[in-house]
């Protein structure tokens, strides 16, 4: 329950930040930009199909054949993305270690119900989608790496 409360909290201070941006004076150009997270890969192929059932599609690729990184994205590739990182100098393979740090990334999903169908057809798991907050739904997915992910919808009449 307490990860709900912290969920809804986020969720809150989303819509604020939005306007206080909108109300700040424009800059001449951007501090900065998140791209988005790189995320070591066992199984490339296996990745991207599981980001691909949830709507993104590879937006780049770039780099050596054995350092390459596949950038993911849900539009435009200079938008914010997951960079796929596949490492093949290893001898042997590398797991992949989660810290405790890192706990999971949260994406808005258009439509949660299709995302689930589309992540279970394609034989990965996820918890069932659950009301949240103010009209927010939610589930959970993992990827074949182990990263979490919160996949959050609002409903049609909150948007």
């Amino acid at each position: 329950m307490k990860h709900v409360a912290a969920i809804a909290g986020l969720m809150l201070a989303t819509p604020a930040l939005a306007q206080t941006q909108a109300l700040a004076p424009a800059a001449s150009a951007p501090i900065g930009s998140l791209i988005g997270p790189a995320l070591f890969v066992s199984d490339i192929a296996r990745s991207i199909h599981f980001y691909e059932a949830l709507g993104l599609h590879v937006g780049m690729d770039m780099g050596p054949p054995q350092r390459h990184e596949t950038m993911l994205v849900f539009g435009d590739p200079r938008n914010p993305g997951i960079i796929l990182l596949s490492d093949k100098t290893a001898t042997a393979p590398v797991a992949i270690d989660h810290g405790h740090g890192y706990d999971r990334t949260i994406m808005r999903i258009g439509d949660l119900a299709a995302a689930q169908a589309r992540l279970q057809a394609g034989g990965f798991a996820t918890t069932p989608i659950r009301d949240v907050a103010m009209g927010y739904r939610m589930m959970l997915a993992t990827d074949p790496d182990g990263y979490k992910f919160e996949l959050v919808e609002s409903h049609p009449h909150s948007q």
